[in-house]
């Protein structure tokens, strides 16, 4: 008997696994047509009374493809789709009761079986604001009923609502410096209505505060200064230059480089209301076509990619034993090998470590003018290793190195900036995009280790940087 009831169930599994087998067919065999002209349907919405602004949840089904949602006949915004079972919908400033209606893209139409009914509370301040506030900081409005607030004015001027509901306003502080009246704007059935909440309410004109220049300025990027009251600004120049703001807030302000700013350490100056000046000197800039492909603020170490099996005692790192380079960042690469070899151990290929596409296009026609030319911080510490820079290939007639560091001005216990016009560096070098490496080496098996090198900022420009002391060693790199 236990044997026969054993294959009944058996049988009754498999019936139920070949009937959810063949449901989830017809699923997968719907259209996306077919899915999106289901019939949407309302079965319950909550709550049954909101005030204007308020926040309805909406249970159904189908609702996934619902893109219009009406109060009687007034649209309102649908705020959070949750599930396709359930979605959210805010009531509209000028809402009267009645039947909730939502619309497909299909033109199906689902409608609720009763009436929202919608009021239209006073709000009321419960807790008095404070005597004074900043421009642009944020004041707490504490009380009830204040989701039908529309608009918060100091003395005429709007503020910005920041956060809203019923029992709390945060409101950001406009610049209408003075002693000001603090008024409410809320919504009744028969239109917009007011609430004083504070007289005598004094705005306060800060000083803005900077949070950071950029460390270099470039001729086809905007600058963008970040800090505090920002929007306090009122104009500026760069070297008496005057700037055209293209955009500001209370935590930045962007403006372009004049074009009339030539290539070296310039000065910024931003004026702010209530007549101050902020002043940033000695910032770089450069007036030409430029391209990063590393900074080590931003790259980590391992865009040199070391190979432990010819200096199983190399010691990669970000910043070492020096000061970092006079700009742009607080970061550096450091590489100290420790064996005495004439192999590569640390190599970076821009193919596969750089985030700039920029790098495959250096040799093209008309770019860089045709005269593109790398820079790059380095410091050796007083030692003597081989950097060396593919073009092309990999092959010995693609490269070009540098191990003889006697250039004019030179010291190589301090960082210099090198630069290496690239245009005919390597004869047959014509295409970056097919090969473009730097690679570090002790020199030989016979070096004195260790060997050490520091670098930063790995650039292309459309000529030598001479503004910034860049040496120019394009004629020290030798063919191997």
């Amino acid at each position: 008997m236990m044997k026969n009831w054993y294959k009944v169930l058996l049988l009754l599994g498999f019936i139920t696994v070949v009937l959810i087998a063949c449901e989830a067919d017809l699923e997968i065999d719907q259209t996306v047509a077919e899915i999106k002209s289901e019939q949407p349907t309302i079965s319950s919405f909550s709550p049954g009374t909101a005030p204007v602004n308020s926040l309805v949840d909406i249970e159904g089904t189908f609702l996934n493809f619902v893109t219009e949602a009406y109060i009687g006949n007034i649209e309102a915004q649908i705020t959070s789709r949750i599930t396709g079972q359930r979605l959210q919908i805010q009531v509209p400033n000028n809402a009267v009761s009645g039947v909730i209606k939502l619309v497909t893209d299909e033109g199906k139409e689902a409608v609720s079986s009763e009436s929202l009914t919608v009021t239209y509370p006073v709000p009321t301040v419960t807790t008095a604001l404070p005597a004074n506030g900043d421009v642009n900081s944020l004041i707490n409005i504490i009380g009830t009923d204040l989701v039908g607030i529309t608009g918060v004015t100091f003395g005429g001027t709007a503020g910005t609502i920041e956060f809203q509901e019923d029992q709390a306003l945060v409101v950001r502080v406009p610049n209408n410096v003075g002693i000001v009246d603090v008024v409410l704007t809320y919504l009744t059935s028969n239109g917009p209505a007011v609430l004083t909440a504070s007289t005598n309410f004094e705005i306060i004109l800060p000083q803005p505060t900077i949070g950071g220049f950029p460390a270099v300025l470039t001729r086809d990027n905007e600058v963008i200064v970040v800090g505090q009251d920002m929007n306090l600004i009122t104009d500026g120049d760069v070297d008496g230059f005057p700037v055209i703001i293209n955009s500001q807030s209370p935590t930045e302000i962007r403006f372009n480089v004049p074009s009339s700013v030539q290539t070296g350490y310039v000065d910024i100056n931003l004026n702010f209301q209530g007549g101050g000046t902020i002043t940033q000197t000695g910032t770089p800039y450069i007036n030409g076509q430029f391209e990063q492909l590393y900074e080590f603020d931003s790259d980590p170490a391992s865009v040199f990619v070391v190979d432990y099996s010819k200096d199983p005692n190399a010691m990669p790192s970000i910043n070492g034993n020096v000061v970092q380079p006079p700009f742009p960042g607080n970061q550096y690469y450091a590489l100290t090998m420790n064996t005495a070899t004439g192999s590569t151990v640390a190599r970076a290929k821009f193919a596969d470590t750089s985030t700039n596409p920029a790098y495959a296009d250096v040799l093209n026609s008309g770019n860089y003018g045709d005269n593109p030319v790398m820079h790059f911080w380095m410091h050796t510490e007083g030692t003597n290793p081989t950097f060396k820079i593919y073009i092309g290939g990999g092959s010995s007639s693609d490269r070009r190195q540098l191990d003889t560091y006697t250039a004019p001005g030179l010291n190589i216990n301090e960082w210099n900036l090198y630069a290496v016009r690239l245009n005919g560096f390597i004869p047959n070098g014509q295409n970056t995009a097919g090969a473009f490496d730097l690679r570090l080496t002790p020199g030989s098996s016979s070096s004195p280790v260790p060997e050490i090198i520091n670098l930063d900022w790995i650039i292309v420009t459309d000529r030598v940087l001479t503004e910034f002391g860049a040496i120019d060693m394009t004629d020290e790199f030798d063919p191997i």
